[in-house]
């Protein structure tokens, strides 16, 4: 058995076993009354300020990609973003959104030379957005209170992100110097010149704004099912467990988002129900957001011309 099949079952298990372990700890029949009883309104302004973020997040990395010397239209970065986050959503997880992305990015440049610096862009747009969730979940927890070494073992990890990218020229020095062979490439990254610094702190703010934007998504689904917890505290749930939907040890986040929307709930004394309901809006509306991801599919040939472009 292959090793990508061995993964597949496994993660295939995981997911299925939590989903499984959320149904028997939830009220089923008060999740179905939930979202039956649910104003669309709610679901609406929810997916507005999804699809907004998706927008905003498109941006981003045409700005982080243009610091890194791609020119390519932000328009064409914005609809692969959308063609990322369906990929992510919806293709099997051995078509990985990012991947996706980056290399239908390195293709309209051309191949050559441009595959380094595409891949790059991907990953620094993602860990751009990592720096504003953990802003956005430190400022959020201050309105709790927390042991001191729940403290303590946060805020190190908060600051050794930051003292990393502030002091990241320091670091450069002897990093790029000890790369082996098969990364020499990385040290073509204009990362440290004025215009990807330019980029990169531009990015920031809109980062920032985008993590806003879906922590509010889910206050509106929040309400729309009954699912009391102040803002804050939707801001620990939906950081935290977006922090853990990115590990690969699920299909495509399944079962790791629900499981953690009912355990944090239950936490900050709201309803499992409730919660359950809203991770079930919030897959819908997940999937109506990256709608215009399928388009963008469709429009490059569909599943087998992105395979192709992957080789």
């Amino acid at each position: 058995m292959k090793k990508q099949h061995l993964f597949f079952i496994l993660k295939l298990l995981l997911t299925t076993a939590l989903l499984l372990a959320v149904m028997n700890y939830v009220d089923l029949t008060d999740v179905w009354e939930r979202i039956r009883a649910i104003n669309p309104l709610w679901l609406i302004a929810s997916l507005a300020c999804l699809a907004l973020g998706y927008m905003l997040c498109g941006l981003r990395w045409a700005w982080i990609a243009e610091g890194l010397g791609i020119h390519v239209s932000k328009r064409r970065k914005v609809k692969l973003y959308f063609l990322g986050m369906f990929a992510s959503l919806f293709l099997p997880s051995t078509i990985g959104g990012d991947v996706i992305r980056g290399v239908l990015l390195a293709k309209t440049e051309g191949r050559k030379g441009m595959g380094v610096s595409a891949g790059a862009s991907v990953i620094l747009d993602r860990v751009n957005g990592m720096y504003a969730l953990l802003l956005l979940l430190t400022i959020a927890m201050f309105f709790f209170d927390w042991s001191l070494v729940w403290w303590m073992s946060w805020l190190g990890v908060v600051i050794a992100a930051w003292a990393g990218m502030l002091f990241y020229p320091l670091i450069d020095k002897h990093l790029m110097g000890r790369l082996p062979e098969k990364l020499e490439k990385l040290k073509s990254l204009p990362l440290m010149e004025r215009s990807f610094q330019k980029m990169w702190w531009r990015s920031l703010p809109v980062s920032f704004l985008f993590q806003v934007l879906v922590v509010q998504a889910h206050v509106f689904l929040g309400m729309a099912v009954g699912l009391e917890m102040s803002w804050p505290a939707f801001s620990i749930m939906v950081g935290l467990v977006a922090l853990m939907a990115t590990l690969p040890v699920s299909l495509n986040g399944f079962g790791v988002r629900e499981a953690g929307y009912v355990s944090f709930a239950v936490y900050f004394g709201a309803s499992g129900d409730a919660a359950t309901a809203m991770a079930a809006l919030w897959i819908i509306v997940l999937g109506v957001a990256s709608l215009p991801g399928a388009w963008v599919l469709w429009q490059m040939g569909g599943i087998n011309s992105v395979r192709g472009n992957q080789k």
